[in-house]
C-alpha cells in the first residue's frame, strides 16, 4: 500500500511538470508571434512576379498583375507604382497580388517601363523600422503597328506585302511573284495570314480557281494569357516569313468568299461545284481537319461571330444565326438558333457579342425604301436606328472598347446624275448616341477602311473615280489628346498618305 501511494505522488509529480514545460512553451509561442507581428520581420520585402514581364501584349490583353512575397500597404504601392510611358487604369487588389485594368487598349509600337522603387508591407506601417523593399523594374512591349496589303506596283503586283512601322517602316513581299493574291484575313495573333489566291499565269487567262493558303509574317509575340491567376505564356517559334501552307485547293470546288474565326481555329469558305451550280454554300475547315460542308440553305454574304461558334449568313430577305458545331461524321447539323428578317446585311459585331451593326434596307415601308438604315441590335433585341442615308452603307466598324462605332457610307447627290458621295463618320455609342463627321471623299470615290487594333487611326484606301482609277492609301488619325481617347470622342483630323502603294490595307491585331 505504502508502494502504490509513493508511485502515484511521482506520478501527479511527473504530469504537473509535463503541464508547466507546456505552458511555458506555449506562452513563448504567443510572446514569439506577438513579437513578429509588432517588429516585424525585417526579410526583404519584393515583387515575386510581374505577368507581362518581357512579353508583347496587344488589345487583347487587357490586365497585368504584381505579385509580392507579403501582404503590403496598398497606400505606398499605388502612390509609388510608375509607367512609362502612362498607361490609364485602375487598380484592385487580392491578398498580395496588385491588378492593373487599363482603361483604353494599349497603343501599339512602344516599349514600357514599369517602376516600383519603394513601398511598405501591411505589419510595417506606424512601426519606426520598416521591413526592407527592394525596388522593381519591368519592362514589356506592345505588338507591333503593321499593314498587310496587295500590292499593284511593278515586282509588288498582286502579291501579299507587309509593312512594319515598328521597324523603320520596312516593307517584306510575303508570297511569290507566281501567285496573285485576291483577298486575305490575319490570324489573331497576326503570325499568320489567310489568303486565297491563283497561279499568276492562271490569273490572265481566268483558267484556274483560288486556293487558299497561310503565309507565316515572320511576327511571333510572346503573348501572355489573358487571365491572372495563371502565368502561362503563349509561345512559339516564328516561321520565317513567306512560309507557305496550303489549306484547300479549288480542285473540285470553286473557292469564293471566306471569313477566319475570331480564335483562327476554323474557317468557312463559300464554295461551289462548276459542274454542278446548285451544289452551292458554306463548307467550315476546322484547323488541323478536313473541310466539311455546313447543311443549310445556300445564302450570300457571312460572317463569323465573335464566339467563333455561330455564322451569321444573309438567307433570303433575312439574316440566319447558324451555329457551328461539328459531328463526328459527314456534314454539321445547321439549323437556324434564329433568323432576323428586317436584316439584309451584317456589318460587324462587338468583341463581347452583346451587339451587332446591322442594315435594314427598308423594303417594307414604301417610304423610305430607298433609304439604307444603319441599326444597332443587342442580344437582348433591343434595336436603335443610328443612321439613315440615301445612297449606301458601305463599311460599319467597332472600336476596340465597343464604346464608338466608325461608318463609312455615301449620300446620294442632288441632280440628274446618279451620283454618290462617300462620307465617314463616327458614332458614340452611350444612351443618345452622337454622330462625329470626320472625313468626305470626292464624288463616286470607291473608299475601305480598317481600324487599328489599338483604336487610334483608320487605314483609308481610296480609289479615285477617274478611269483609270488610281487608289491612295491614307492614314486617320483618331485622337490628339488623352482625354478624348478616355471619353471615346474622335476628333477631326487631316489624313496622312501613307508610304506604299497597294489595295485592301490591313492591320496586324
Amino acid at each position: 500500500m505504502s508502494f502504490n501511494r509513493s508511485a502515484q505522488r511521482a506520478l501527479r509529480r511527473s504530469q504537473a511538470s509535463l503541464d508547466q514545460i507546456a505552458l511555458a512553451l506555449m506562452v513563448g509561442l504567443v510572446v514569439l508571434a506577438f513579437l513578429l507581428v509588432v517588429l516585424g520581420d525585417h526579410a526583404t520585402v519584393k515583387v515575386r512576379d510581374f505577368s507581362w514581364q518581357a512579353h508583347t501584349v496587344g488589345a487583347d490583353n487587357i490586365a497585368f498583375a504584381i505579385t509580392f512575397t507579403r501582404p503590403m500597404d496598398p497606400e505606398t504601392v499605388e502612390a509609388n507604382l510608375q509607367i512609362e510611358p502612362p498607361l490609364p487604369g485602375r487598380v484592385s487588389w487580392a491578398g498580395r497580388r496588385l491588378a492593373y485594368t487599363l482603361d483604353v487598349p494599349i497603343p501599339y509600337g512602344e516599349t514600357y517601363e514599369v517602376r516600383l522603387p519603394e513601398a511598405r508591407d501591411r505589419f510595417s506601417i506606424g512601426q519606426a523600422t520598416a521591413t526592407q523593399f527592394e525596388p522593381f523594374t519591368g519592362s514589356f512591349q506592345s505588338r507591333d503597328r503593321a499593314i498587310a496589303y496587295i500590292g499593284t506596283q511593278a515586282d509588288e503586283a498582286g502579291r501579299l506585302m507587309l509593312i512594319n512601322f515598328s521597324q523603320a517602316g520596312e516593307t517584306t513581299a510575303l508570297t511569290p511573284p507566281d501567285l496573285t493574291v485576291l483577298n486575305f484575313e490575319p490570324y489573331p495573333l497576326g503570325e499568320r495570314l489567310l489568303f486565297s489566291a491563283v497561279p499568276t499565269a492562271a490569273d490572265a487567262s481566268g483558267s484556274s480557281t483560288a486556293s487558299l493558303f497561310t503565309v507565316a509574317t515572320g511576327l511571333a509575340p510572346l503573348a501572355p494569357e489573358q487571365s491572372l491567376t495563371e502565368a502561362v505564356n503563349v509561345s512559339f517559334a516564328p516561321d520565317a516569313a513567306g512560309t507557305l501552307t496550303p489549306i484547300l485547293d479549288g480542285d473540285e470546288y470553286q473557292n469564293l468568299a471566306f471569313d477566319l474565326a475570331p480564335n483562327g481555329k476554323k474557317i468557312v469558305v463559300q464554295r461551289v461545284n462548276p459542274t454542278s451550280p446548285s451544289d452551292f454554300g458554306p463548307w467550315v475547315i476546322p484547323e488541323g481537319e478536313a473541310p466539311q460542308r455546313l447543311d443549310t440553305e445556300p445564302g450570300g454574304e457571312f460572317l463569323i461571330g465573335p464566339d467563333s461558334q455561330t455564322l451569321l449568313l444573309l438567307q433570303g430577305q433575312g439574316t440566319a444565326i447558324i451555329p457551328l458545331d461539328l459531328q463526328a461524321e459527314g456534314a454539321i447539323a445547321a439549323d437556324p438558333l434564329d433568323f432576323l428578317p428586317e436584316f439584309g446585311r451584317v456589318f460587324d459585331i462587338t468583341s463581347d457579342g452583346s451587339a451587332a451593326a446591322m442594315v435594314d434596307f427598308n423594303q417594307n415601308d414604301p417610304e423610305r425604301r430607298f433609304t439604307e438604315t444603319l441599326v444597332f441590335v443587342t442580344i437582348d433585341g433591343d434595336e436603335t436606328p443610328l443612321l439613315d442615308t440615301t445612297g449606301s452603307i458601305l463599311a460599319a466598324e467597332f472600336d476596340p472598347t465597343n464604346q464608338i462605332l466608325y461608318v463609312l457610307a455615301s449620300e446620294l447627290l442632288p441632280g440628274a446624275d446618279y451620283q454618290e458621295q462617300p462620307f465617314l463618320t463616327a458614332i458614340a455609342l452611350d444612351e443618345s448616341p452622337m454622330l462625329v463627321p470626320l472625313l468626305t471623299f470626292p464624288a463616286q470615290s470607291r473608299v475601305s477602311m480598317n481600324i487599328s487594333p489599338d483604336g487610334l487611326a483608320i487605314a483609308l484606301e481610296v480609289a479615285s473615280p477617274t478611269p483609270d482609277g488610281a487608289a491612295q492609301n491614307l492614314l486617320l488619325p483618331l485622337f490628339q489628346t488623352t482625354e478624348e481617347r478616355l471619353t471615346g470622342t474622335p476628333a477631326q483630323a487631316a489624313p496622312q498618305v501613307l508610304p506604299f502603294t497597294g489595295v485592301a490595307p490591313t492591320w496586324l491585331p
